[in-house]
């Protein structure tokens, strides 16, 4: 692709981006397939320096793989709410911060340091 995004792709993405940034409650009916490969795909667009592509998807599929990553999310959280006092751990701790339990996937994405 070359050139000038138009002012209306422009206006549909910022629009896009204000939608998504706050969604609280996901879908729990299982992923297609095919709606997952085309995601993956996309996400493979992503631009890295020299095409190194430093990032690994994992697909965790098993109870117990996905059992240890909420756990460990738990954990993380409880660590997290210990760091605030008074109104701010009672603000902190109504969040939702995850939809772990409720998700239908669970894909882990990992960085490598280099």
């Amino acid at each position: 692709m070359t050139g000038q995004f138009s002012p209306a792709f422009r206006d549909e993405l910022a629009a896009l981006m204000r939608w998504r940034r706050d969604v609280r409650r996901f879908r729990t009916d299982p992923v297609p397939e095919d709606l997952l490969a085309r995601c993956l795909q996309a996400f493979a667009l992503a631009p890295s320096v020299g095409l190194c592509e430093p990032w690994r998807v994992l697909r965790i599929d098993t109870t117990a793989a996905r059992t240890a990553c909420l756990n460990n999310f738990r954990a993380c959280n409880a660590r997290a709410l210990d760091g605030f006092d008074g109104d701010r751990a009672a603000s902190y701790s109504r969040l939702k911060l995850t939809g772990m339990a409720e998700a239908p996937l669970h894909l882990a994405i990992f960085s490598d340091d280099a």
